[in-house]
């Protein structure tokens, strides 16, 4: 084989070798290409996939929020218009009076109802809601002489009036039908213990009103009306002394073995002789 056989065979496979390399590297180049364009497509997709998605969610987001406002604004609405209902009702249904005697009657009380006196009711000018005191004019008998004696005291204080006749509350011209009255049926608010007490009270003699003033409630020690206290009173505020009858001791006589005669007291308790 000569030289420029040789040689061509070194060129061919020069060239061989360079083709190699060259299609080598375009493969790799190629391929780098491929990995790039298929990695840049699957972002595109990925995004062109997620970014819908992500506006979607903002839509969403924003449509709950707009629905949390309405929420709000409806709610507010509502209270407004409970308030506003609440108001017409008050206004337009009043509040309806009470008027049955029991309503009335205070817890722990008694309704008790009393004929008196239309002169007796402090002339009849009286009205529910008043407070009176009871002064007594009672027939005691003695236990001695068999007697009765009529003693006038303060028997009952502050004494609530809560109605006359059929009227739980004054009426127009109330005052002047109850002075033309010949008598009137005044019911009290009293404690369960009073009741017998205003009816036994009632059966041994009379009552009278006395109206009190609506500031004043105390309850006052008073002792009964008699000859004696009043003789007492007249002296002690107007100095002068008057003659009433005096309480003695019922003094018989009494026969000793000797026949002198001396007195003795008696004492009774509970209207027997001790």
């Amino acid at each position: 084989m000569n030289i420029e056989n040789k040689r061509q065979i070194i060129i061919i496979l020069i060239a061989i070798g360079l083709g190699l390399t060259a299609t080598g590297l375009t493969g790799k180049y190629i391929q780098d290409s491929l990995q790039k364009q298929t990695t840049a497509l699957a972002k595109e997709y990925e995004t062109q996939k997620i970014q819908p998605l992500l506006q979607e969610i903002q839509v969403l987001r924003g449509e709950i929020q707009n629905l949390q406002n309405q929420q709000a604004t409806l709610a507010t609405n509502l209270s407004q218009r409970q308030q506003e209902v609440q108001q017409q009702v008050q206004v337009q249904i009043p509040a309806m009076p009470i008027t049955g005697l029991a309503l009335r009657t205070p817890p722990g009380k008694r309704a008790f109802t009393i004929m008196i006196d239309s002169l007796a009711a402090v002339g009849g000018l009286i009205s529910p809601g008043d407070y009176v005191d009871v002064l007594g004019h009672l027939n005691i008998p003695d236990p001695i002489s068999g007697k009765q004696e009529t003693v006038t005291a303060i028997v009952f204080q502050n004494i609530q009036i809560i109605a006359v006749g059929t009227n739980l509350q004054q009426v127009p011209g109330g005052y002047e039908q109850q002075a033309g009255a010949r008598s009137l049926n005044v019911t009290f608010s009293l404690d369960p213990e009073q009741i017998g007490l205003v009816a036994f009270a009632q059966k041994n003699g009379s009552l009278q009103l006395v109206l009190r003033p609506p500031a004043e409630s105390e309850i006052e020690m008073l002792q009964a009306s008699t000859w004696n206290a009043l003789a007492n009173y007249v002296l002690e505020k107007q100095g002068t002394e008057l003659v009433v009858p005096r309480l003695q001791a019922n003094i018989e006589p009494l026969n000793t073995p000797a026949g002198e005669a001396k007195p003795y007291i008696q004492i009774f308790r509970g209207g027997k002789e001790l």
